[in-house]
């Protein structure tokens, strides 16, 4: 996932050196949903891989239903899928904010 934020991150012609944070920096990639887009990439659509990672993480279903994007149990699948959801964009927090950080060490 790293590699497609750097990669959209030129590709959209961002100066990391003139961004504030790492929440401005996430903003300026997702401003047209590249964010939403790589991590619609790894949502996994076969049952058996859905349910494979469901085992060990359960606890991004259960939030994705309180959020009210699963669907509550009426859709097993599309609960895990929901879950992978919040669950990846929390990675691409994560990598944004790494890329972020070496940023700045490369600055100082």
């Amino acid at each position: 996932m790293k590699n497609e934020i750097l990669e959209a991150i030129t590709d959209l012609g961002i100066d990391i050196s003139k961004v504030e944070n790492y929440h401005e920096l996430y903003e300026e990639i997702n401003y047209n949903g590249t964010i939403h887009e790589i991590v619609d990439g790894y949502i996994d659509i076969y049952y058996y891989d859905l349910r494979k990672w469901a085992v060990d993480n359960w606890e991004y279903v259960e939030e994705a239903n309180e959020q009210g994007i699963g669907t509550n149990g009426i859709d097993y699948h599309k609960d895990i899928q929901a879950g992978q959801y919040l669950k990846f964009e929390q990675d691409a927090v994560e990598i944004i904010e790494e890329i972020f950080n070496e940023q700045e060490i490369v600055k100082s």
